[in-house]
């Protein structure tokens, strides 16, 4: 399966109204780090742009690096099919946010309060179809590779399903570059 390494802004008017699409390449974030990515998110989005907010990294014995960032998608954005190449841990500190796993699964709803985990390798994507902005607090556990907050690979055709069983194959994490 090919990878995007793309950051898409898609926000939908499920009314009919149409689709507005904004798509910028998510290299920059590569040469730039997460500044860069706070940055384009900030151009991407129109009115009320969604912010990223880089809040700390640290190494582990291991080589593997624990980043925590504060993501907020504001009403009417959504992040399209991704998986992430670590565990990712989060809070939903205001709003609701609406999961998709796809495969004919029912969608999850998380809460102000409520708190959530992503195993690595699972698609899936993300909704604000509130009308507050959705704010989470992430922690995750990565490979050094996927430094700079790089964590969140697109899958353009959504999830691998398994038959009619409502599941999804878990993506394989792409190897990091010797």
């Amino acid at each position: 399966m090919k990878y995007n390494n793309i950051i898409t802004s898609e926000l939908d008017n499920t009314h009919g109204a149409g689709t507005k699409r904004k798509t910028i390449l998510k290299a920059c974030l590569k040469v730039f780090g997460g500044a860069a990515l706070a940055a384009v998110l900030g151009w991407s989005y129109s009115s009320g742009a969604a912010t990223f907010v880089p809040l700390g990294v640290g190494a582990l014995p291991s080589g593997e690096l624990v980043e925590s960032f504060q993501f907020t998608l504001n009403p009417g954005e959504s992040v399209p099919w991704h998986f992430h190449p670590g565990p990712l841990y989060g809070i939903i500190v205001s709003g609701t946010l609406t999961e998709d796993e796809g495969c004919g699964s029912d969608l999850n709803v998380f809460k102000a309060g409520s708190a959530f985990s992503e195993r690595p390798g699972r698609v899936h994507r993300v909704f604000n179809f509130g009308t507050d902005p959705v704010t989470i607090v992430f922690t995750g556990i990565f490979p050094a590779c996927y430094g700079n907050y790089n964590i969140t690979l697109f899958v353009p055709d959504g999830p691998r399903c398994e038959g009619d069983s409502g599941k999804a194959h878990l993506e394989k994490i792409p190897a990091c570059a010797p």
